[in-house]
């Protein structure tokens, strides 16, 4: 088997040269890197942590606000799979032995930043696609894979033993969420279940605030803008405010002026 159509629009592909499978919509190969990847997170300590000290937290599917993301029943015989941890729960998409990161190609979604940050007392960090450089270490098995997920019409299942059922269970998602362009950092973990991966803060490009976050928490504000200077200084840091004249975000740069 060579490709697998998954509906009129997704196919999955084996590549000839490296034995990977990737996907294809419409007809075209889809692109193996973002432009451009945003990571967007609420306003708590520990997001504020993981900019302090340039990590992501690497997610249990679990832990999800869509219970049919990374489901198992989309894998056939899915209780007979050996990659995934045992079930202890109701829930079917509790992977614990894997680490996701989810980001977006876009930064500019008032609904993103309504769900993602909080209504906007929030942040997010902008990488250069193709520099979404990770530091894995010893307690993560495997370097791990960035990926763009697939928005089906219909869910559709898989052989379990197809080479590519893991990673279509991990990044086929419903085709309401498609406004969400996202992309996955995708990794196993070590014994130690260590869910830390660290990157490296050169790589980051932008700093996005809500400004509810300067209205409403301006302690925070101030904050950010200290583990700017120390961590990424000549990073540009730029405060979301809904559009003044029109139905659009606003980016009001403000670092350096």
């Amino acid at each position: 088997m060579t490709e697998f159509k998954i509906d009129e629009e997704y196919t999955i592909i084996k590549e000839k040269d490296t034995g990977f499978w990737h996907y294809s919509q419409n007809g075209v190969m889809m692109p193996k890197k973002a432009e451009k990847a945003f990571k967007y997170y609420s306003l708590n300590i520990n997001n504020l942590d993981s900019l302090m000290n340039s990590y992501f937290h690497l997610s249990n599917p679990a832990s999800f606000n869509d219970p049919f993301d990374c489901n198992i029943n989309l894998l056939d015989s899915a209780e007979d799979i050996q990659t995934i941890n045992e079930m202890t729960t109701v829930k079917r998409n509790n992977c614990s032995n894997l680490g996701v990161v989810s980001m977006t190609e876009i930064v500019d979604n008032h609904v993103m930043w309504a769900h993602y940050t909080d209504n906007y007392h929030g942040f997010a960090i902008e990488f250069k696609g193709t520099e979404v450089t990770v530091i894995p270490s010893a307690d993560q098995t495997a370097g791990g894979t960035f990926v763009k997920v697939i928005y089906p019409k219909k869910l559709v299942k898989v052989k379990k033993e197809y080479p590519f059922a893991i990673q279509y269970m991990l990044t086929t998602k419903l085709k309401h969420w498609e406004y969400e362009n996202e992309w996955r950092f995708i990794t196993t973990l070590g014994p130690k279940k260590d869910r830390i991966l660290h990157y490296d803060p050169e790589k980051v490009k932008g700093l996005y605030i809500g400004h509810q976050m300067i209205d409403n928490k301006p302690s925070a504000y101030r904050l950010i803008l200290s583990i700017r200077a120390r961590v990424f200084p000549n990073v540009p840091v730029y405060v979301v405010y809904p559009h003044p004249n029109k139905l659009e975000l606003y980016f009001e740069k403000v670092l350096p002026k």
